[in-house]
């Protein structure tokens, strides 16, 4: 008990000396198209955890869907080294949003909660984002703590958390890295197959999220940067469900059609709430 209340103590006076020269707030509108990709990126991504897991044999301490959701959060550095703009940020939040409309929307039934699943729950997985957000960048992002409703005791040990996580992928790549002489031997291909045409309006959100190119970024990344052993493909498809999963046996990482229209449906959600703070307790 001690230990919380010094912690909070220090996370508010933290708080409270920075706010001067604090990073202002961006624009936190709903952007339909933003969130649909920041989502699917992030699937894409931690899928792609579970690809370099299986393939390059990397060393997992703990389970295996909490590093996948590491490497995926990381990814999204990786894959916007250069963009760490408003714009970049609000990508994240985006990614610790689904999170939290998983966490506190109404389910049919109330869907039990397994505690034996190896995934994280969703409020562990909004806040394990959020803290991993603010802790990249702590002396320009405090308004992340306000915007996200990050508890200051978990807040004050987020840089913590973040330099841990860094160091690790970054060790993760360096010693995985294809050396820059080896010419790129396997990579990853991207196959679209036919979307459904029966969904409103989804072929035309589909064929934009195929227009911009992030996929194609995504899977020319992972074979630049790595010397894969093998062949692989990463495949949108209709699956009829929501869904996404890393086949080990085929090297095939499939991407739903699905699960992109529902972000799509999330992000309809969203905007239609008011701004979020993560105090409300799922029912």
């Amino acid at each position: 008990m001690q230990r919380r209340r010094t912690a909070t103590l220090i996370g508010l006076g933290l708080l409270l000396a920075s706010l001067a020269q604090a990073e202002p707030e961006p624009t936190r509108a709903v952007d339909e198209l933003r969130f649909v990709t920041a989502n699917a990126e992030f699937t894409l991504l931690h899928e792609m955890g579970h690809l370099l897991i299986s393939e390059l044999k990397l060393p997992v301490l703990g389970r295996e869907e909490d590093a996948a959701d590491q490497l995926g959060f990381m990814g999204l550095f990786l894959l916007f080294e250069r963009q760490r703009d408003a714009g970049f940020y609000a990508r994240l939040l985006d990614v610790a949003d689904y999170w939290r409309l998983e966490w506190q929307r109404q389910t049919p039934g109330q869907e039990e909660i397994k505690a034996w699943d190896s995934h994280a729950l969703d409020a562990q997985r909004f806040f394990n984002i959020a803290c991993l957000a603010y802790g990249s960048d702590p002396q320009r992002l405090e308004w992340i703590i306000e915007e996200t409703g990050l508890p200051y005791e978990r807040a004050l040990y987020c840089p913590e958390e973040y330099q841990q996580v860094e160091h690790a992928v970054n060790w993760i790549r360096d010693y995985f890295r294809r050396p820059p002489d080896q010419p790129v031997r396997h990579r990853i291909a991207v196959v679209y197959e036919p979307p459904p045409q029966h969904l409103d309006g989804g072929v035309e959100l589909l064929e934009r999220v195929r227009a911009s190119g992030e996929v194609e970024a995504i899977a020319d990344k992972a074979s630049q940067t790595f010397d894969l052993p093998r062949d692989l493909t990463l495949r949108l498809a209709a699956c009829g469900a929501p869904d996404a999963w890393y086949n080990r046996i085929s090297g095939e990482l499939t991407l739903c059609y699905e699960r992109i229209l529902y972000f799509r449906q999330l992000a309809g959600e969203l905007q239609r709430q008011p701004p979020a703070t993560a105090t409300k307790q799922r029912p």
